[in-house]
């Protein structure tokens, strides 16, 4: 309080390492002191770009109002999937708390999730909420750091091993599971499934689909069961259904991990001659606008993901208790013309 007390209104406070320095005590406790004075309105951050002091408010010499708070939220792709509902959910509730919501894009890449973490640590933010990236290097360190900042954090979509927070997801195992009996339920007696490499969602999806059969009675043939190399590659899901649907014996109903495998599998079945939905069947997930967009009209697993973005929201600010250690929402299959 005796540095700020001789600093001008938005002046810029000096670096976390130069107080520490200055006053001879652990950085933490600097980020302790800092985060406090931001919420008696003392201190404001701007982001990206600092610390900096309030204006003093009224006559009575004491803190302004508070400047707005303000949540992060890692993302792997605002454009793809269903993340775009993810963030509309999470702005919501921000919107609704008067927080300002500061959105960071990792690509799926650990190391620019380690970035953006760090970043909003600086940034002093009042929570986070991360959808984990699963390309890359495993760096639980941001992790911990935020931890140690006393930053509260909830993930999305995906949980990460060895980090205690709280988890809102969707249940993959279902999602597998509805498609796999779906396409037993229209007649399909010989049904593989493309999925994209092999990470907890698509194994879960996996399972759910092992489950489904074996309660159909039908036979697993790994033979036709793809876990694709590579993500989001040029010929995602194309490739793959052209070597299953190429054989003398091919499936006659397909499961995809997403609906962009799908749309590629529809590519590949029409210059097979493939007609899909007669002598192919197709299920998907995501439900994403490719669903209604291709020839014939994609049937596909809708996720709850504006739900999500909700709820993992209001777990963050404390007005949803969370079911530990993770709570985890039904998705329901959409159904169409495949």
């Amino acid at each position: 309080m005796s540095l700020i007390g001789t600093m001008n209104a938005h002046e810029r406070l000096p670096s976390r390492t130069d107080l520490s320095e200055t006053f001879q005590v652990a950085r933490t406790t600097i980020e302790r002191a800092i985060s406090e004075l931001i919420g008696e309105g003392w201190l404001y951050a701007r982001d990206g770009s600092g610390t900096y002091v309030a204006e003093r408010g009224g006559e009575r010499g004491g803190p302004a109002a508070a400047q707005p708070g303000s949540l992060g939220l890692l993302i792997p792709d605002i454009q793809q999937y269903n993340y775009p509902d993810i963030v509309r959910g999470v702005s919501d509730v921000a919107s609704e708390a008067n927080l300002n919501l500061i959105i960071c894009n990792t690509d799926n890449q650990t190391e620019k999730q380690s970035k953006h973490v760090r970043n909003l640590i600086d940034s002093r933010v009042r929570g986070v909420i991360i959808v984990p990236a699963v390309y890359g290097k495993p760096d639980d360190s941001p992790f911990f750091a935020m931890q140690e900042a006393g930053i509260p954090f909830v993930f999305c979509n995906r949980r990460v091993d060895g980090i205690d927070a709280p988890g809102v997801i969707s249940n993959h195992f279902y999602a597998g599971y509805l498609a796999a009996k779906h396409l037993a339920a229209v007649g399909c007696r010989r049904i593989g499934y493309i999925s994209r490499p092999l990470y907890s969602a698509s194994a879960e999806r996996y399972q759910g689909f092992l489950s489904a059969l074996s309660e159909a009675g039908l036979p697993v043939r790994q033979d036709w069961v793809v876990f694709e190399s590579e993500f989001e590659s040029s010929g995602e899901g194309y490739h793959s259904a052209m070597n299953l649907l190429n054989r003398e014996e091919r499936p006659d109903g397909l499961f995809c991990f997403n609906d962009r495998i799908a749309r590629g599998v529809y590519q590949a079945a029409g210059e097979l001659g493939i007609r899909i939905g007669r002598d192919l069947r197709i299920v998907s997930c995501d439900n994403t606008d490719i669903c209604e967009t291709l020839p014939v009209k994609l049937t596909s697993v809708r996720f709850q993901a504006y739900e999500v973005g909700v709820l993992a929201a209001r777990i963050l600010l404390g007005d949803a208790a969370p079911q530990q250690p993770v709570c985890v929402l039904q998705p329901e299959l959409m159904i169409r013309e495949s």
